[in-house]
């Protein structure tokens, strides 16, 4: 994997194989201390949060009231926290 990781020029190279018992193997090959779009740490995760909340409150538009709380709720998976259940939710626990 890390040869071909290596000849592709990539930092992470993934594979998944499904297993009929219900079971999913992923591996990865990744470059030492690389940070990809997709990962955050958990002050950044806090930061995205704090910032989506903030926008959920004064946000007139559902449609970006919607995409905060799921972005929030994405937030609150990866840090191991409670998911929110509405935006009125969200928005009555940050008054």
């Amino acid at each position: 994997m890390v040869s071909q990781c290596q000849r592709m020029n990539a930092g992470k190279f993934s594979m998944s194989f499904k297993r009929e018992d219900g079971y999913t193997i992923e591996v990865t090959a990744r470059q030492t201390e690389a940070k990809f779009d997709d990962e955050f740490s958990d002050k950044e995760l806090k930061y995205i949060k704090k910032s989506m909340i903030e926008k959920i409150g004064s946000e007139s538009s559902k449609e970006a009231a919607d995409m905060a709380f799921d972005i929030i709720n994405v937030c609150q998976e990866l840090l191991g926290e409670q998911q929110f259940e509405s935006v009125d939710q969200i928005v009555s626990s940050n008054l």
